[in-house]
């Protein structure tokens, strides 16, 4: 019940936020998908890196 009740709260405080102050919540959006976006595009530079370590006899075989 209380996680419902501070779902609540927030949702609440973000319409206000929203409403009283549209810029500061665009540039807030626009912060928090950057970093997604950042943390996904080093994800996957992570994942590429391992895949090179972890099959490098292999490529270097067909090469």
């Amino acid at each position: 019940m209380t996680a419902i009740l501070d779902k609540k709260i927030v949702k609440d405080a973000l319409r206000e936020l929203i409403m009283e102050e549209p810029e500061t919540f665009k540039k807030l959006l626009k912060e928090v998908f950057n970093e997604e976006t950042l943390n996904e595009d080093e994800e996957f530079e992570q994942l590429i890196k391992k895949n090179f370590t972890r099959f490098e006899a292999t490529f270097k075989a067909l090469a």
